[in-house]
């Protein structure tokens, strides 16, 4: 098996179950028992991943644990294990590092969610992150459609119904997710530092600083360089909506980044705020006809 292909837990998720690629010697074989039954339930579940603080702020000199969860920002599906993920990143006081500990479905077969270590020895903004390895699927193209439609990707929507030429539709998908959190007092600029993922997004304003009625300006890079055009949703924790609604209709906010990647949003209450994004794009290779990058961020306002 190609070691950069997580090894999951079976999901509730039937798009999950019908979707997933195992290899063989030969070619890839699409796991596709129950397609029929999985497609006549409706609209496909993708699965955002967030990494979350649930504490507003960390008392320094203290260990805490953050919550990488797969699925919504209120629900995890299934654990994304440290061996699924290419990068789980910390940084604080200047400095990026692993975590000391990392607890996920791998240590204790009941976790849907993953657990990261901290340990906040300074006060000041830290950032956590995870980029996991890509990791393929395959749909009927009328879930494809349907689960494009679910995340707002009218732009792909447009493309697919003019390039597509195929039944069933492979895509290589690679997720990120950033959360910031706060320790102590100290407001520090570590929650700005790149990290070199496909697709990344950054605050200009430091969560400690904002309060209700403050703009949050922010940007977002596609391999580095500015995504135009990309669609953005942003939603804080007490607007929650059932999973079944499609991602523009669940957010306060549904924006599209400038030619510099870049937008803005009007914080409109004190939560856990979350900003959601996903990069597709048509490509052509043996394994893949379409490929998305997915990133989050989230961070608290306490004002």
């Amino acid at each position: 098996m190609d070691p950069r292909r997580p090894t999951r837990k079976p999901s509730t998720s039937k798009t999950e179950q019908l979707h997933h690629y195992e290899d063989t010697p030969m070619k890839l074989k699409l796991i596709a028992a129950a397609a029929a039954l999985a497609f006549s339930a409706g609209t496909a579940d993708a699965h955002q991943t967030f990494l979350i603080s649930d504490l507003p702020e960390l008392r320094p000199g203290t260990d805490n644990f953050l919550i990488l969860k797969n699925g919504t920002f209120f629900e995890s599906g299934y654990s994304i294990t440290q061996k699924m993920s290419h990068d789980i990143s910390l940084v604080m006081d200047g400095k990026r590092s692993g975590p000391d500990q990392v607890k996920d479905v791998d240590t204790n077969p009941e976790y849907t969610s993953t657990y990261i270590k901290v340990f906040a020895e300074k006060e000041g903004t830290g950032l956590a992150a995870m980029a996991a390895h890509p990791d393929y699927i395959a749909m009927p193209a009328p879930m494809f459609l349907e689960y494009l439609a679910h995340e707002g990707l009218d732009d792909a929507i447009e493309e697919f119904k003019r390039v597509n030429d195929r039944d069933t539709i492979r895509e290589r998908y690679t997720k990120h997710a950033k959360g910031i959190f706060q320790v102590g007092d100290k407001l520090t600029d570590d929650y700005k530092t790149p990290l070199g993922y496909k697709l990344e997004v950054f605050i200009d304003q430091n969560p400690g600083s904002l309060k209700v009625g403050d703009t949050v300006d922010f940007t977002v890079l596609y391999d580095g360089k500015p995504a135009a055009n990309l669609p953005v949703f942003v939603n804080h924790a007490g607007n929650r909506h059932p999973d079944q609604v499609p991602a523009p209709k669940a957010s306060v906010y549904q924006l599209r980044t400038d030619a510099e990647g870049r937008g803005s949003f009007e914080i409109t209450e004190k939560n856990k705020w979350y900003m959601q994004m996903i990069h597709m794009q048509k490509v052509n290779d043996k394994d893949a006809d379409w490929e998305s990058n997915w990133a989050t961020l989230n961070f608290h306002v306490m004002r």
